[in-house]
């Protein structure tokens, strides 16, 4: 054996042997001595050869440290030895190619008589890369010797390259996959015939239109060029700035979607829906794209997207969009949307009218100009914005446009707040989007019947506006909001959201969050009932901390009767604690309210904020023993475009049954619910409601006043006649210094007025 000063050719890894001396330094950093045994450092990066003299022989390993080697037969001049009849005595050599930014090993032949092999082609050199396999002689000859060498990538390298080859894969299977849905998609020469048509929403009587039928008539423009300069720029900006080079759908738009809804955790949902996609949808959502809000929907939309994009120009796809776009008011497409809320084409809008009307996309009914200015300015400064980002127009010009006073079409306006019940009208569109889906809703051919009594509308219309004219100065309350409902089946017969549409269209009986005051002591007292306290449990009239005593100013007790009667704050609040602040959570959510509530005496005595509407479902959910009926002002839903006869609606598909689809449910138990009915009636016949009782039959109810007299309710029930209202009184902003009694009066005027 050499001396370990000499040179010494490589060795298999369970023998290694000295290093050459010119290699000191670079050996020095990659081994270490072990039990005496020079040995390759474990956390080093070594590439390695595999030798096998034969087929039947066992590889020896040898780690290439150095930069060259020598292969063949011969002991006294090769560094690797490879006794077998083929290898000449010097046969190959290993160079390291330090010129490569990842040194490498390159394989010379020597001039050997067998050769070196790749894949049966004799080679002069060749450069080594991971896993590849040479024979020392021609590979058919089972004597020849083979080596493999050994250089994985680092960890890393090898996980991006199967994360690309996973990546691949799944990118392939997806293209196939779209390719087979595409040739699914029906033939779109010629497109299919869509006549889009209004939405016409009728009365309870099934005979009186309430949308305005002088602007549901359909036009649409037959040339791109004629919807103007800004119009189409505008759409592009706001709903897909890829359109002109996405090829239907936009993968980059889907992927922003899911990080963006992902990282809200649901909190902000962001579709990724093209223009082209929405007008597949259109064109195609009864056919063959469907309805339904679902995943398997969005795949056939992309499928019909992507085919329609290589079967139409870039430009008629467009126009078809603008021609059919959902604008509000029933109306749809920017030519028909431009003549409701500007009075001029398309092609006349300026650009802050243009931008106007583009941001009433993404909710056209909430954002609409006509019932909410301040919003459609908002969102359409949030297009100008968008537009200047991108070059379409300068910033001077979008600037000029924010500045420009929005000057809207009052005689249309006048004519949609002309409507019988205007706050009920833009109702409706809420609970058909709810319905139906945003999408769907939009797409128009629909008769919508509703549940709305027109003289039951005009009472409440009357009885509201007719109390802030008589009493409002007096009491300082300048607004209001009445609900009615048929109790048997949840049926809205009368909404009044505020004193006059035309100056304000808020929606105060269906959009206001509002602190009822004692109107929510219903939910504590019908949790304890629930429960199995008696109503005829007595509590303590003494104060509490925060909360003063009875009104009578006594320390003795009353039971829950009279407590409820005469509104108790202390005895509610007493109440509460031995029932469970969590429990009247819960009977507040079984009996309808989806408002963020509080388990705390706050909550008790009315402090957290609710909808009107849904307080009035919750009483009539008492009164209708137990059963509970979600509050609706749709009655039926149907498909015009689908009509046996076009001439006789009632031919026309059903799409929506509330009878069907809106399934009674028992929210309380019949006893509880009687028990409560009783204590309304305590609170007209000698309670705080006493202003309510009309003579046309029994009357229950519950009034309700909240700090400095900031809200005044009552909510009260001619049970003989299923009959719920709700009345609210207030302003907007500010305190009022009446009191329930005055609400109650008003609930008195108004259903004098109803049973009739």
């Amino acid at each position: 054996m050499k001396s370990p000063q000499s040179p010494q050719p490589p060795q298999p890894s369970s023998k290694p042997k000295p290093p050459q001396s010119k290699l000191m330094t670079q050996i020095h950093q990659l081994t270490q001595v072990v039990n005496g045994v020079l040995k390759i450092n474990p956390k080093e990066h070594v590439p390695k050869l595999e030798v096998r003299r034969s087929q039947k022989d066992k590889p020896e390993i040898y780690d290439l440290v150095g930069d060259r080697y020598i292969l063949g037969r011969s002991t006294g001049k090769c560094d690797i030895v490879v006794q077998t009849p083929l290898v000449s005595q010097v046969h190959a050599q290993l160079v390291r190619d330090r010129t490569q930014k990842k040194s490498q090993f390159i394989l010379q032949d020597r001039d050997s008589t067998n050769g070196i092999y790749r894949n049966k082609q004799r080679l002069k050199s060749v450069p080594l890369r991971h896993k590849m396999t040479i024979t020392l002689g021609p590979p058919e000859l089972v004597e020849a010797a083979t080596i493999r060498y050994l250089d994985p990538p680092p960890w890393y390298i090898r996980t991006l390259q199967y994360t690309g080859i996973g990546l691949g894969a799944i990118a392939g299977t997806i293209v196939l996959a779209i390719a087979f849905e595409v040739n699914r998609v029906p033939d779109l020469k010629p497109l299919p015939v869509t006549q889009q048509g209004p939405v016409e929403v009728l009365a309870g009587d099934g005979v009186k239109r309430l949308d305005p039928t002088d602007i549901a008539n359909h036009t649409e423009y037959a040339n791109l060029g004629e919807f103007g300069q800004f119009i189409p720029k505008a759409v592009i900006a706001s709903e897909d700035t890829s359109f002109y080079w996405n090829i239907g759908v936009d993968p980059i738009g889907v992927a922003r979607a899911i990080v963006t809804n992902v990282r809200s955790r649901g909190e902000r949902l962001e579709g990724a829906s093209t223009i082209t996609q929405q007008l597949s949808r259109n064109l195609l959502g009864k056919t063959y794209v469907g309805t339904d809000d679902s995943a398997g929907r969005k795949w056939r939309e992309a499928a019909a997207a992507i085919k329609l994009t290589f079967t139409y120009h870039k430009d008629e796809i467009l126009r078809l969009y603008l021609n059919r776009a959902y604008t509000g008011n029933g109306v749809y497409g920017f030519k028909d949307a431009a003549k409701l809320y500007f009075g001029k084409e398309a092609s006349e809008l300026t650009l802050s009218e243009a931008a106007t009307l583009v941001g009433l996309l993404p909710s056209p009914e909430t954002i609409n100009p006509f019932k909410n200015k301040n919003l459609a300015i908002e969102y359409r400064d949030r297009i100008l914005n968008r537009m200047a980002e991108l070059g379409m127009i300068t910033d001077k010009d979008a600037e000029r446009a924010r500045r420009s006073v929005l000057i809207l079409n009052e005689s249309a306006k006048t004519k949609l707040q002309g409507s019988v019940a205007p706050y009920y009208y833009s109702y409706v569109f809420e609970e058909l989007q709810d319905i139906l889906g945003d999408n769907f809703a939009r797409e128009g051919n629909l008769i919508v019947e509703t549940n709305l009594d027109i003289d039951m509308q005009k009472a409440s219309d009357d009885s509201l506006r007719n109390a802030v004219a008589r009493d409002g100065s007096s009491y300082g309350f300048s607004q209001g909001a009445i609900v009615t409902l048929n109790a048997s089946n949840g049926s809205l017969l009368a909404m009044t959201g505020g004193v006059d549409y035309k100056a304000s269209q808020f929606n105060r009986a269906a959009q206001a969050l509002r602190q009822p005051g004692s109107t929510f002591k219903l939910f504590t007292y019908a949790a304890a009932v629930d429960r199995g306290i008696s109503p005829s449990s007595t509590y303590s009239c003494n104060a509490l901390a925060g909360v003063t005593g009875c009104h009578n100013g006594g320390s003795g007790a009353i039971d829950m009767y009279r407590g409820f009667a005469l509104s108790e704050n202390v005895v509610a609040v007493r109440i509460a604690d031995a029932t469970g602040f969590d429990n009247v959570v819960k009977m507040a959510r079984t009996l309808g309210i989806t408002a963020k509530l509080d388990a705390t005496s706050n909550m008790v005595l009315g402090g957290n904020e609710v909808k009107i509407l849904e307080m009035a479902g919750a009483y009539a959910t008492v009164v209708n023993e137990g059963k509970y009926n979600k509050p609706h002002a749709i009655k039926r839903i149907l498909d015009s475009a689908d009509c046996q006869n076009p001439k006789d609606r009632q031919t026309c598909r059903v799409i929506f049954d509330a009878s069907t689809f809106l399934k009674p449910r028992q929210a309380i138990d019949a006893g509880v619910a009687s028990t409560m009915v009783d204590m309304m009636r305590g609170v007209v016949q000698y309670g705080t409601g006493r202003s309510a009782a009309i003579p046309q039959g029994t009357v229950v109810g519950k009034t309700g006043t909240t700090d400095e007299g900031r809200d005044l309710w009552f909510i009260g029930a001619v049970p003989r006649r299923n009959l719920v209202a709700a009345v609210w009184l207030g302003n907007d902003e500010g305190v009022t210094n009446g009191s329930s009694a005055v609400a109650a009066q008003v609930w008195g005027d108004y259903m004098r007025l109803a049973v009739r």
